[in-house]
Parts: structure tokens; sequence; C-alpha cells
């Protein structure tokens, strides 16, 4: 069962505003309780009437005081996760949704940099403003006055019909959650291919390398047609290719002409690939590939539009274009497994290369990923302790 664009809960809880007056100033006190089996995650924050998000407000743990806020007369507003402990995001400039932790810095779909409360998702946005509305009720009463919002209702309504709180809040799953394997933080986004929401790194390589590529050589081992995988690998690197290229026609500033180029190209040409990145954006995608190896895949490149359009045979155009002199008019190509696996390889090498060319021009945000190898160090250095 497909798990795409289905609603998720809210985590629940109760949250109480405590309002009381003491030699004539109006005191509050805020208050939060959760006893539901599932996931919670919160982030606080500082608010303005009549609901303008601020600044996050970062908790400490038992004794160690808030700080105050930046600008005076804000309060401070929890914002819970989802029941999977996830949060949903708006982008403030193309308007995407997504899914991730809780205080993301960049728009996976487009790159936009921002602070992580210009992120809230829309429903978040209401629920603030209901916060807000009854904290300023609460300030105008007189006397002792308490304001509960009712999480767990919210969370008791989700997917079901009928009117929902005006407070309601949910999130939606989207297509592809992914790990960022630079800094470890969960996504999950529409379609495949996007930036990490916390530090930028792009996820194609990682979705060519751990999910495409094992699928090829998996189907290859079984018994698969080798033609098909080695089809199938260039068609994948197209996709990939396609995709970097697609960013860096957004992100970098190019002449109209190679705007143009690029807007239509297509990367089954490996000669042609390669010159383009390496001539237009200093990206070598053959780096430490030999001669043999980058001859290798060039042929491979031209193969695919046989085994695409002629069921293996060899036409005119192939012999035209690829310069191969082991085959004549009319044959039928036929690779090995061998071939197959090692074209596969060669392009996981290609693709490293491009990745890692790609964030030399627009590199990710520094402190996830060294937060995280800091994480891991500690980690290992943990477990060596405990072999001891």
């Amino acid at each position: 069962m497909s798990t795409e664009f289905q609603e998720i809960a809210h985590s629940g809880g109760q949250v109480t505003l405590n309002f009381r007056t003491e030699e004539g100033r109006r005191l509050v006190s805020h208050g939060f309780r959760h006893c539901r089996p599932n996931a919670w995650a919160g982030v606080q924050y500082y608010v303005l009437m009549p609901g303008i998000v601020v600044e996050v407000a970062p908790i400490y743990g038992i004794g160690v005081p808030t700080p105050p806020p930046s600008i005076p007369g804000c309060f401070p507003v929890m914002i819970m996760s989802d029941s999977q402990g996830k949060f949903g995001h708006n982008c403030p400039a193309c308007r995407g949704y997504w899914r991730s932790d809780a205080t993301p810095r960049i728009c996976p779909y487009c790159a936009h940099e921002d602070r992580s409360q210009n992120f809230l998702s829309d429903s978040q946005r209401r629920y603030v403003h209901h916060y807000a509305k009854l904290f300023d009720e609460g300030l105008h009463q007189d006397g002792d006055t308490e304001y509960v919002i009712d999480m767990d209702a919210v969370a008791d309504a989700s997917g079901k019909e009928g009117e929902k709180p005006a407070f309601y809040v949910s999130d939606v799953s989207q297509q592809h959650q992914f790990t960022c394997t630079a800094c470890d933080q969960f996504n999950d986004v529409l379609g495949h291919f996007a930036f990490c929401s916390s530090c930028g790194t792009r996820n194609d390589r990682d979705v060519f390398e751990n999910e495409t590529v094992i699928g090829i050589r998996e189907r290859l081992n079984k018994g698969g047609d080798p033609n098909t995988a080695v089809k199938e690998a260039v068609s994948a690197f197209d996709t990939v290719a396609g995709q970097y290229a697609k960013q860096l026609l957004r992100l970098v500033p190019l002449s109209e002409r190679r705007r143009n180029v690029l807007k239509t190209m297509r990367f089954h040409d490996f000669v042609r690939v390669v010159e383009v990145f390496r001539e237009w954006f200093d990206i070598d995608l053959v780096d430490e590939l030999k001669e043999s190896e980058q001859a290798f895949v060039k042929l491979r490149f031209h193969r695919r539009h046989v085994y695409e359009h002629n069921g293996g045979e060899v036409d005119q155009k192939y012999l035209d274009d690829s310069g191969d002199t082991s085959v004549v008019l009319k044959q039928v190509i036929r690779e090995t497994c061998e071939d197959a696996h090692s074209l596969i390889g060669s392009l996981v090498k290609v693709v490293r290369n491009l990745h890692k060319g790609f964030h030399d021009l627009l590199p990710p945000a520094p402190e996830p990923i060294k937060y995280f190898e800091e994480r891991k160090a500690r980690m290992k250095e943990h477990l060596k302790l405990q072999q001891r």
C-alpha cells in the first residue's frame, strides 16, 4: 500500500496558559503535557502579536533559563511535531511543501536559504495565530484565567470527516524519504531529487548509487539481460546529470546561449557531457578515470541508441558516431554481465565527480555536517571505551 500523500496526525498533547494578577501585573505561565503512545518533538519560538514568529527560543533544560527575546514584547509558543516526530514546512519563496526535522535552513526544491521560522507550514502559522489570540485575551481578563489548547482532539480528528478544530494541524507524507548522508537529517520530499533542508547537500548521487544502481545490479545478477542493464545505466545517468544541470542552470550565472543549450541538452553523448561540465563549470567528470575506461564508457553510451531503438542491431548511425570497428552493419551486439557491471562501476565514479564538483561551486552549510561528524566521532570513541 502506498504511503504517498497520506495525512499524518499531530503528535497530540495539551497546551495550557494560566493567567493571574499580582500587584497590578498580569502574569502568565505556559504548560504542556503529552501522554500519547507516539513520537513527539517540539520547537519553541518567540512570537509578537498578532502572531508574528520572530525567532527560535532555545530550550536548554531544567534549571537553565531560556535566553530573552531579541525584541521586547515577545512571548514563547511551542510548536509540536506530527505523530512521527517530524515537522511540515512551506518555502516562502516557491511555496513547496516538505517534511523534515524541526529547524530547516534550506528549501529542498529551490535552495532558498532562510531562518527556520520562515519555513513554518501554513497550518503551523494558523496554530500560532490561535495561540496569540488566546494569549491576548488572557492578558485583558481579570482574575485567574486558564486556556487549554487540546492537541489530543486535533490528533483524533486526523483523517476523519466533519468540522476540524480552529487550530487544526496535520502533516502529509510526500514521495521520497531520505536521510542526508552528509548531516544525517531526515527529509520527506515531493519527487526523488532534492537538497537536504538542513545542510543543502544534493541527494542525486545517493539516489543513483544507493537505489538505482543497486536495482540494476540486482536484476543483472538474477539473470537479467546485460544489454538492458547498459541501457538502464545510461538512462539513469542521463536523469542524474540532468538534475545537476537543472540546478546549475538556476543557480549559476550563464550566458543566454549557454542557458538555451543546457535547457534542451540530453546527456547521452558522453564526450559532449564531459566537455560541457568541464569547460562551463570546471567540473571534471572523468577525474581519475583512465583513458581506456573513458573509451569503454563512451562506446556503451553509443550502444544505448542501438539497444533502445534497434533491438541491439547495429545501424549506420552507430558505426558513424562510435567509430566501432569490432562490429559490422546489421550485427546484433551482445554485452556481457561483466561489461554491464564495469559500466555501472564507472558511472558511479562519474556521478561522484559530478556531485563533488557541483558542491565545490555551491557548498553546503558546514555547521550541520560538522555537528554530525563530531557526533560520529564521539559515538566511535564511546564504543571503543565500552569494548575495553
